[in-house]
């Protein structure tokens, strides 16, 4: 009993090191000290999964910000993001296919990025998802939607436990 009840101690304690991490590297990143910001993203996205620090290395190599500029790293870190459930990385996926930066330019992938983020009531995502289809034909259109299906199922918000309803349990 002792083990478990360590374990979880350790559990708690280093779950608050890492939200105390991601606010440090937050405020480095708002007082414009983007390389404190970036050491410390880049290790809680690595190390951690971190959605919202993976997001923030998306902005700082989008913007240049303690690193140079590269859309196709940006790319890469807003992908892992989005798949973390994090609809502005969403969104922003969706904006580097849309206009192809780092990235194939690809507007069903742009539609399909842009739907998550607008099931998770995201405006920009919302609005740019009307931009988008004006650029698909009828087909692609049909494509892209099965796409968003998809990915609407993996990564968009997850619906929450209501202690009201009764649990399913399958085989019951």
């Amino acid at each position: 009993m002792k083990k478990i009840y360590l374990g979880f101690v350790l559990m708690l304690a280093s779950m608050g090191v890492v939200h105390a991490d991601f606010n440090d590297g937050v405020v480095a990143y708002l007082m414009g000290d983007y390389e404190q910001a970036f050491t410390t993203m880049q290790a809680l996205a690595e190390t951690s999964n971190h959605g919202y620090a993976q997001y923030y290395l998306g902005i700082m190599y989008e913007k240049g910000q303690g690193v140079e500029p590269d859309h196709k790293l940006a790319g890469e870190w807003f992908r892992k993001s989005a798949e973390n459930r994090v609809p502005q990385a969403q969104y922003k996926i969706g904006e580097l296919y849309m206009q192809g930066l780092g990235v194939p330019r690809d507007y069903e992938f742009a539609y399909a990025w842009f739907s998550v983020g607008a099931e998770h009531k995201h405006e920009k995502s919302v609005t740019a998802l009307s931009k988008v289809m004006e650029k698909l034909s009828g087909e692609e259109l049909a494509e892209a939607q099965k796409l968003s299906a998809t990915y609407i199922e993996k990564y968009g918000p997850r619906e929450e436990a209501d202690p009201n309803k009764p649990i399913k349990i399958e085989n019951e």
